[in-house]
């Protein structure tokens, strides 16, 4: 049985850097924070505000909407959105930002859901950035009164930290935001937090117990046939 054990640590130990790897990002669905129902399950939030966790409102105010909400509207992945017009026609439009830990050089993946309505105005429209890399994804000009639209951009971080930035740039009533995810890319490194270098070789005693581990594994095996 010891044996058995020793076996399946070091195949645990082998398989870890192919594991999925998370959202890094906080909060990307705005799930969380200081939600204050101020009338048809939404809230208005100026720019600065931090009452949504992970996340900073910039250059105008947002719309914070909940899943009761009046207008139609639901979001794409859990319970709330975001509705970067806070239902006010045309420009100034509103931004969120966060700043995550990143390995320079390394490569990530900037994904977000854009919500679009015919009944609240089309198009709209979102300018994704992130290290230096920036994308503009717009809307169709037909469509239902509730869709919403995947997008992704690729960036390269440039330092230890990446400010992500989804700015509302093209709208009338409704810009709508929900689901962004930021992944790592580089499936080789696994995006360290050190600088991505050759693939460690194993030391001979971690091969001795590889082996002594599988040598067990299939005795185990043998014994229970």
């Amino acid at each position: 049985m010891a044996t058995r054990k020793v076996g399946l640590v070091c195949l645990s130990l082998l398989l870890a850097p192919i594991a999925s790897h998370a959202n890094l990002l906080v909060n990307g669905s705005f799930e969380s924070g200081g939600f204050v129902n101020q009338g048809s399950d939404t809230m208005s939030l100026a720019p600065g505000s931090t009452v949504i966790t992970g996340w900073t409102v910039l250059t105008d105010t947002t719309a914070w909407i909940g899943a009761k909400n009046p207008f139609g509207l639901s979001a794409s992945d859990g319970s709330f959105f975001l509705d970067l017009t806070n239902y006010q026609a045309g420009a100034p439009f509103a931004g969120m930002s966060q700043t995550i830990a990143t390995t320079p050089g390394a490569s990530y993946v900037l994904s977000f859901d854009l919500g679009g309505s015919t009944y609240w105005g089309r198009p709209g429209a979102i300018t994704a950035t992130a290290a230096g890399t920036s994308g503009t994804f717009t809307t169709p000009t037909t469509g239902t009164n509730n869709d919403w639209y995947h997008h992704t951009i690729q960036f390269t971080a440039s330092s230890s930290s990446t400010n992500v930035l989804l700015l509302g740039v093209v709208g009338k009533n409704y810009i709508g935001l929900d689901n962004v995810v930021v992944e790592c890319a580089d499936t080789a490194t696994g995006c360290e937090a050190s600088p991505p270098g050759p693939t460690p070789v194993p030391e001979p005693g971690t091969l001795a117990l590889l082996g002594l581990g599988l040598a067990g594994l299939g005795m185990t095996r043998r014994r229970t046939a």
